[in-house]
């Protein structure tokens, strides 16, 4: 529908409508890669932004400022070319998904200047082209006639339009109201979908790692399951060394010598054994440790929202920077509000949604004689409850806390849970391992239902 050459008629009339003796202040690139054009007039600024990779290639006039990026040699041009000059026309071509916006100025010495920036919408075809008189200044796309022989599009060369669709689609009942807010609607959607998108790429990628990960975890148990296996042995080489001593004396003199060789053998296998035990069992416990990290992340993948994939990914790098993964530099994401419930009691309830958040919230946001709670024995969220009049905590807050403790973890599915709490003091750091993970002590529990901050404030407003 987007594409269809009424449409862009429309279009053509809107933008002429609304950018006629606008000057162009600047050209470059938004942050998202789209080519554009600011336009200003007296103190109102305006971008028209240019995507070309969009199916169908939009066009929309939004808020914002350009990039501050490398620009490719193309947008340099058309910033060099168009920067004070002003827009005088905007027209379409009929039966064809064509935009010509024409701008012209006029120098100190009074001679004039026009250039036209050509703009084909075509579905994966899209072309931006500066042309000046009939003749090509730059062009988003170059192309020569040895890679296109029915039309050329190369500097220099003179500007040929491009053919009309053989089928060109019309518009029964065209839709009513502004196409530029029909393409800026088009543009939210289509940036939804691709953030979908990505988002899922993402979330793919991290739970491939982390499986990765737990496949060589679980590789390195079974190892050491045969290791633990070979160290039982050791009281059948005692007994059998003890037994080769016992018999010496049934042996002829010149086997014996073999005999005691043979058992000194045992013997020292047997201490071998011994020793190792303990170390298998450190080694065990370590492993069935960073099992318990990847299930946590695992959690956190899968829970994630678009904003707290970036934590989820720093907690992974950490995770395997123990093993000496060079780390990745992170971008620094600006703040958020925290998911909070303030109770009719006067508690303030606070719910980490990511790992590095969990951290933030336990160990910087939290007061020591805060209470700290977290579901048992399942990946979960950190919940903090706190008061400012540091009174004691009613029996109502204590329990809706642990409800959101049940709730974002990974119970929440369970008709009931058991959660955790604790004074915020006796919960610490886990050595070398990923943020939000952490050890506790003095812990009582609770058995409550899970519900999320929603169904809580629904209650207290009832």
């Amino acid at each position: 529908m987007l594409t269809d050459w009424v449409l862009i008629a429309r279009l053509a009339r809107e933008l002429e409508e609304r950018l006629r003796g606008d000057r162009v202040q600047d050209a470059g690139l938004l942050p998202d890669g789209r080519t554009a054009l600011l336009f200003g007039r007296g103190g109102e600024r305006r971008v028209f932004a240019i995507d070309l990779f969009s199916s169908p290639p939009l066009v929309t006039l939004e808020e914002g400022e350009l990039g501050i990026v490398e620009e490719p040699g193309f947008v340099r041009m058309l910033a060099r070319s168009l920067k004070g000059m002003t827009l005088t026309s905007v027209a379409s071509r009929r039966l064809d998904r064509l935009l010509r916006l024409r701008f012209s100025a006029r120098s100190r010495f009074g001679v004039g200047e026009e250039l036209d920036l050509y703009l084909e919408l075509v579905p994966r075809f899209g072309n931006i082209v500066l042309v000046k008189g009939e003749s090509v200044v730059a062009a988003h796309k170059e192309f020569t006639p040895a890679e296109n022989s029915r039309r050329a599009v190369v500097a220099g060369s003179l500007y040929a339009l491009p053919p009309l669709p053989e089928n060109p689609r019309t518009i029964e009942e065209p839709p009513e109201g502004s196409v530029l807010e029909l393409l800026a609607r088009a543009r939210i959607e289509q940036t939804h979908h691709a953030q979908k998108a990505r988002d899922v790429r993402r979330r793919d990628a991290l739970l491939r790692r982390l499986s990765d990960r737990e496949r060589k975890l679980r590789d390195d148990l079974a190892g050491l399951s045969g290791k633990r296996a070979s160290a039982t042995r050791r009281e059948a080489l005692r007994a059998e060394g003890e037994g080769i001593f016992a018999t010496l004396h049934t042996l002829a003199e010149d086997e014996r010598e073999a005999a005691k060789e043979r058992a000194a053998k045992l013997f020292a296998e047997y201490k071998k054994l011994g020793s190792s035990l303990p170390h298998i069992a450190d080694r065990e416990r370590a492993v069935r440790g960073a099992l318990e990290i990847v299930d946590t992340l695992r959690w956190e993948a899968q829970r994630a929202g678009s904003e707290d994939l970036q934590d989820v990914e720093t907690a992974i790098d950490e995770m395997q920077r123990r093993r000496r993964v060079a780390p990745r530099p992170v971008a620094r994401k600006p703040k958020r509000r925290m998911l909070e419930l303030r109770t009719p009691r006067g508690s303030r309830i606070v719910v980490g949604r990511s790992p590095v958040e969990n951290a933030e919230l336990t160990f910087h946001l939290a007061r020591p004689d805060d209470l700290w709670f977290h579901a048992q024995g399942v990946p979960g969220a950190h919940v903090i409850l706190s008061r400012d009049d540091r009174g004691r905590v009613p029996d109502e807050d204590l329990q809706a806390a642990a409800s959101l403790a049940a709730f974002y973890s990974k119970a929440q599915a369970a008709a009931s849970a058991a959660v955790d709490y604790t004074l915020r003091k006796h919960v610490r750091k886990q050595r070398a391992a990923p943020p939000g993970l952490v050890w506790y002590t003095h812990a009582k529990t609770v058995v409550t239902q899970p519900q999320s901050i929603d169904a809580l404030e629904k209650d207290t407003a009832r």
